[in-house]
């Protein structure tokens, strides 16, 4: 792998734990590849999305708020 593909996982590894952290934060859920994500499943979560690229969306309930966000794998950009 060089350098470029190893800075760009570097940040989207980053990016993703921000989100899911704000997210958490807000009291929001959050499902990574449709798996509900929590603190105690942490470490596997994040050696499952070690590779590849994700898109976040947002779930919202019939007022319109912002209820869950997901993280879908969607392979490289």
């Amino acid at each position: 792998m060089d350098a470029k593909s190893n800075e760009t996982e570097n940040d989207m590894m980053q990016w993703l734990l921000e989100e899911i952290t704000s997210a958490r934060k807000a009291g929001m859920t959050v499902a990574v590849d449709g798996r509900i994500y929590s603190s105690c499943d942490s470490l596997e979560q994040m050696m499952l999305m070690e590779h590849g690229c994700y898109m976040k969306s947002y779930v919202s309930d019939d007022h319109g708020r912002i209820v869950r966000i997901d993280f879908d794998h969607i392979g490289s950009v």
